[in-house]
């Protein structure tokens, strides 16, 4: 019975859905035609602006652009919402929150030789979000419904990295830093969130996933930004151990420095201790080629943004070493007196 029950109301959703998506291009006016059937030859949501797009733009009312959301053609709904945006039409964030349903797919090159394919109700949400057109209160209403009601979009990752903790997503969050994946920054992204609640129960699977994952360079950040929210004595073994073999005697003129090193330093700042310091010491005055001729050295950048963004008296001699060396414009460079985060870390949600 319960079978039955199931198949009857999947029945009623797969009618309800088309139903919802039933126009196309005949029930449009005439002079809108030649250009949606030009788009519909598109294989991918076009990079850039076309001939049919910007007439499509000029010329196509409010009132049919919404209709055109409900197009049989995915593609169509996309560019329709995109149009509606752009347009700044005030209806904008309405007819994104009734569309986070739209699971067709589509497929978007972000860049000439990138490009992959997105639910229609990710796109919108991009589009939104990129136009910068929406305020303090939509983004927390767009959060709170796509982590609860829509929690299978790809943006639900975005935003769970991105937003400050909060009970009624705890399990959600918990259940993806849990969940291995074939990109491991679904998983290490989730372990970000999580560590933010500080909670003493996820500190055996944090461990469990940095451990798993410290030797993986593309998601090796997440999990320095990870301990760095939580810097329990349970990980610090991990950043030791990183420590020696990756830094310890790595830091020469012959090899490069990168960014992990700054974020690397971060987390262990973040224990405000000996060790920590003895560690930052280290990276402190071990100077590479990419430093050449350019001054001030990465290495002492690092050291001295960790410092001041994880700040404890036991680092005073060294900051001031540090700024004894450096120019004042130096220092205004660094972020002395500005924000001292890199940029991708501004909270988007």
């Amino acid at each position: 019975m319960k079978t039955v029950i199931q198949i009857i109301f999947f029945i009623l959703f797969i009618s309800c859905k088309e139903e919802k998506y039933k126009y196309d291009i005949s029930n449009f006016r005439t002079e809108l035609r030649p250009s949606l059937k030009s788009l519909l030859k598109e294989k991918s949501l076009p990079l850039k602006d076309t001939i049919a797009r910007n007439f499509i733009e000029k010329n196509a009312t409010i009132g049919e652009l919404i209709k055109l959301m409900h197009s049989n053609n995915p593609l169509l709904r996309v560019i329709a919402y995109k149009t509606i945006v752009n347009k700044e039409e005030p209806e904008y964030f309405d007819l994104l929150t009734k569309h986070l349903s739209d699971t067709a797919k589509v497929t978007w090159w972000y860049y000439e030789d990138a490009g992959n394919n997105f639910y229609v109700s990710d796109l919108m949400i991009r589009k939104a979000h990129d136009k910068n057109g929406l305020s303090p209160i939509q983004k927390k209403h767009l959060v709170e419904k796509v982590l609860i009601e829509h929690p299978y979009l790809k943006t639900s990752t975005w935003m769970i990295q991105d937003i400050n903790p909060n009970e009624k997503y705890y399990n959600l969050i918990k259940k993806r830093a849990g969940l291995k994946s074939g990109k491991c920054g679904e998983q290490l992204s989730a372990c970000f969130a999580l560590s933010k609640f500080k909670k003493k129960e996820d500190l055996n699977l944090l461990y469990e996933v940095f451990h798993q994952n410290i030797k993986n360079e593309y998601c090796i950040t997440w999990i320095f930004r990870s301990i760095e929210k939580y810097p329990n004595d349970k990980f610090f073994p991990i950043l030791e151990n990183y420590f020696n073999q990756k830094i310890k005697g790595k830091l020469s003129a012959e090899n490069n420095i990168f960014d992990e090193v700054l974020y690397f330093s971060r987390a262990v700042a973040a224990y405000k201790n000996e060790n920590a310091l003895k560690i930052l010491k280290y990276v402190e005055q071990n100077n590479t080629f990419i430093n050449k001729p350019a001054w001030p050295p990465s290495n002492k950048k690092y050291v001295y943004k960790a410092m001041l963004i994880n700040y404890d008296k036991i680092y005073d001699n060294l900051i001031k070493q540090i700024q004894n060396e450096f120019k004042k414009e130096d220092l205004d460079e660094l972020g002395f007196g500005r924000q001292l985060l890199e940029y991708d870390e501004e909270s988007d949600w």
